[in-house]
């Protein structure tokens, strides 16, 4: 089991950068790992989503329920297929003096042990970097 809680401050509003996390459609043009993501449903706030990863020798798809929540900020998505007995991740998006403070918590579970032993040994480095590529989506789109 990997329990991993992830903050970071960014010079953008928690508006934009809820708008950049939300837009699952676009996660392959940007984050490093990502090969393709697709939603494949929508209703109302709640959006199902495919993505496929790639890191080191663990690829795999993962389908994922997300709930958008644009009034208080957050996001929260529950893995519903994939390579995982669990997954769940928790975001939300809060104003600071700098900008926002970006919030992830992220609770996994992996079916593969030795994947899973690799993982938590990179999974900050990980974080990080997804972090960063959405900072850098946000220096593009604002």
């Amino acid at each position: 089991m990997i329990d991993i809680s992830y903050k970071k401050t960014l010079n953008y509003s928690p508006k934009n950068i809820y708008e950049i996390v939300s837009d699952v459609d676009f996660y392959s043009q940007f984050i490093p790992g990502c090969v393709s993501s697709e939603i494949i449903s929508r209703e109302g706030n709640v959006i199902e989503a495919i993505l496929e990863l790639k890191y080191l020798v663990m690829s795999g798809k993962f389908k994922s329920r997300v709930t958008l929540d644009p009034k208080k900020l957050t996001i929260i998505s529950e893995g519903i297929e994939g390579p995982f007995s669990s997954i769940l991740t928790k975001w939300s998006f809060n104003e600071v003096d700098e900008g926002v403070l970006v919030n992830i918590n992220i609770a996994l579970d992996l079916n593969n042990k030795i994947f899973e032993s690799i993982l938590k040994k990179n999974i900050k480095k990980i974080i990080s970097k997804v972090v960063v590529s959405f900072e850098e989506r946000a220096d593009i789109l604002y």
